[in-house]
Order: C-alpha cells, then sequence, then structure tokens
C-alpha cells in the first residue's frame, strides 16, 4: 500500500493519560502501537479533519482530541482492526485539502480499509466522494441533515449539492434522511424532484428508524451532520436547534450505516470544539463513532459481496413499466433487492428496498423510494 503519512499530523499520544485507559479499550490499543500503519492489518482508519474554510455562515477553530479522548475510553470491538491515522494535513489553500482528502480517500478504500472522518464542514463530502467515484461507477450518498444544502450556486457547507450533481452527474444517487420541513423552502423541494433525490423527513424517520435501512444500505458514503441532532444532545454542532434526532436515534443511524456491505466511508461532520464546554458532543460523536464500528462487525455479508444469483430471485407484474420487476430476496434476513431498467439495452440498476416496498409493488403500488429511481432514467 503507498504510504499516506506524510498527509497526516499524528496523534500527539503525550497529550493523552495513558493510564485511564484500561485494557481492551481503544486507548490501550491505539496509543502502545508504534506504528499503526506498518503493524495493523486496518479494516477501519480513523481520520480527523479540522478544515472549516467553506464552513457556512463562516469558518471556525476546530480540535477533535477531545473526541478522541472519549473514543479511546471506549471498548474495543472484536474482529475489527482500527487505526488512528491522526488529523489530516491543511493544505495552503483549501483545494490543497480537497485534493488530500480525495487520494487519501482512494488509496484507503482501494485497500479495503474504511475510512471514519471526523470533524470538518460538510462540504468535505464532496472530495471524499471523488476519492470514492474511483473505486465505483454507480455511487450512493446518503446525508443526515436537518437541512437541504442546495441554496445558491455558491459552494459552501451550506450549498454544495449543486455541485455535487454538476460533477458527478445522473449516475450519483442522493438520499436525505432526517431533513426538517420548517427549513425547506419550495425552490430546495423542487430541487430534489427535478434531481429525484430521495428525501425522508425527521418525523418519518423518527416514526420508524428502520425505513432508513434500504438508504443506507444502498450508501458507498454517509455524511452525517451533527446539527441534525437536537441541541440537548449535541450543542456543539454548527446549527444546533431544538428539534432533531435523539442521541440514541443518531447511534442507530450509525449502527445501520456500518451494516451496509456497500458502505465505502462514514463522516461525521460539523463539530464545533469551541461550544462544546463540558464535552458531550464529544462524548456523542465518539459513540456515533463506535457505534458505526460495531455495525461493521455485525455485517451479513450480503450484496454486493455476495452474488445476487445466490438470492430468490422474484417477477412482480408492475403496470407503470413496461416489463416485470425483477426482486432478489436474501431469505435468511429477509432482505430485498430490486432491479431498476435505466435504459433501453436492458441495463439494470440495483437498489436496496425494504419488503414493504416489495408487497406494495405486489399490490400494484409504486414506493416512493423505487419510483423516484425508476423516474431518474425515464425519457
Amino acid at each position: 500500500m503507498e504510504d499516506i503519512k506524510d498527509y497526516f499530523n499524528p496523534i500527539n499520544k503525550e497529550s493523552f493519560n495513558r493510564s485511564i485507559f484500561k485494557e481492551g479499550s481503544y486507548g490501550f490499543t491505539l496509543l502502545n502501537n508504534a506504528n499503526p500503519l506498518l503493524s495493523n492489518n486496518a479494516g477501519i482508519a480513523i481520520i480527523g479533519i479540522t478544515e472549516t474554510r467553506n464552513s457556512y455562515p463562516q469558518e471556525y477553530s476546530l480540535s477533535v482530541d477531545a473526541v478522541r479522548e472519549y473514543f479511546y475510553n471506549l471498548s474495543e470491538i472484536n474482529r475489527i482492526n482500527v487505526i488512528d491515522l491522526g488529523n489530516l494535513k491543511q493544505g495552503k489553500t483549501i483545494k490543497d485539502t480537497y485534493a488530500s482528502l480525495t487520494h487519501v480517500s482512494n488509496v484507503l478504500i482501494s485497500n479495503g480499509i474504511i475510512p471514519l472522518f471526523i470533524g470538518g464542514s460538510q462540504d468535505t463530502t464532496l472530495p471524499i466522494l471523488s476519492g470514492i467515484t474511483q473505486q465505483t461507477m454507480e455511487p450512493a450518498l446518503a446525508l443526515i441533515d436537518s437541512y437541504l444544502d442546495v441554496d445558491t450556486e455558491d459552494f459552501h457547507s451550506k450549498s454544495y449539492l449543486h455541485t455535487l450533481l454538476n460533477q458527478f452527474g445522473s449516475k450519483l444517487l442522493v438520499s436525505i434522511i432526517g431533513y426538517q420541513t420548517y427549513f425547506a423552502v419550495p425552490i430546495q423541494l423542487r430541487f430534489l424532484t427535478d434531481n429525484h433525490i430521495e428525501a425522508v423527513r425527521l418525523g418519518n424517520v423518527r416514526n420508524s428508524i428502520t425505513q432508513t435501512e434500504p438508504i443506507l444500505r444502498d450508501a458507498d458514503l454517509v455524511s452525517f451532520d451533527l446539527s441534525s441532532i437536537r441541541q440537548p444532545d449535541c450543542p456543539a454542532s454548527c446549527s444546533p436547534g431544538p428539534n432533531g434526532f435523539y442521541s440514541d436515534e443518531a447511534c442507530q443511524l450509525a449502527n445501520l450505516s456500518g451494516l451496509s456491505d456497500k458502505m465505502k466511508a462514514f463522516a461525521i461532520c460539523e463539530y464545533q470544539s469551541e461550544k462544546d464546554t463540558n464535552g458531550q458532543s464529544a462524548h456523542l460523536v465518539a459513540q456515533l463513532m463506535w457505534h458505526f464500528i460495531f455495525g461493521i462487525s455485525q455485517r451479513k455479508g450480503d450484496f454486493p459481496a455476495k452474488d445476487l444469483s445466490t438470492y430468490k430471485k422474484i417477477y412482480v407484474r408492475f403496470d407503470k413499466t413496461d416489463s416485470d420487476l425483477v426482486f432478489y430476496q436474501n431469505e435468511l434476513n429477509n432482505r430485498f433487492w430490486v432491479e431498476i431498467p435505466i435504459d433501453s439495452s436492458g441495463n439494470k440498476r440495483i437498489i436496496s428496498c425494504s419488503e414493504h416496498d416489495y408487497l406494495d409493488i405486489c399490490n400494484n403500488e409504486i414506493p416512493d423510494r423505487i419510483w423516484k429511481n425508476i423516474s431518474r432514467y425515464l425519457k
């Protein structure tokens, strides 16, 4: 593997009180590992990001060592090797930082290592995704956010969806989880419709958090804006508000993200250490990291790790398409996928869906998730 250590400022191990980390904790292992890149067969690489020059409305200073302090106290999860590469060095310009993020993401993912990013403003989603698209032709992005980050043609942490779609084109599938309706103006909702973006309101997610499972199972990257968590649970985010996910719900979303066999990277964005006077938010970020890693340890080896030919294949006649819709079912865990026709030549795209989606199609009803994916390819 290419040596990428020069891209990082390593963690200052002397700044941590090693004596407080018990054997079996992440701190005990990580702080006593002399050279993590060479001595670990890593499954996950923790990377701190301090880049906020494109944050909206203004740049802020950031340290993620408080997050590490809490994470290092947490118990190690069996079978998953974790390394901490330190903090990505900021470039002379923000474009330099973006280029580093893209390169590091690509190198790690191409070697089967999942980068776990902590910190940075959410505009860093774009360069991380750029690294992922060098490994997949049909990327999928899931954003966990209380806002619809499309405002103007300007590019910053609260308005980057235009740029994402312009750069990656129609092959990029974007989903938004947890947006709050009173923050969404009509022009933003039209943008979602025009670009076939699946968006699930906060209230709907909280009524049934399991409905996010197919979205997260499909994602190559999850970008988690901490502002989607309510202020009493996470006060040190960029845009804290009175409503949002409760901390346990946020941890469930992180866990579901890790469970996905397709997931290549996970980013926790918009942590503002200067607001974190009692360490509550750092503690929550550490637990989000832990739940994501735990999810990875519980993966089922499903598609794309397993070929679809091993699943039950089901043909369903559906009036709104010229041919049958084809579903695949893993009968061991009752997970479903569906083929989406993308052109007249018979090419398909496989997306995750729920059993409820499958039953709706059987009743000739069109679930929003499947319809958005079909309609994006209709001419």
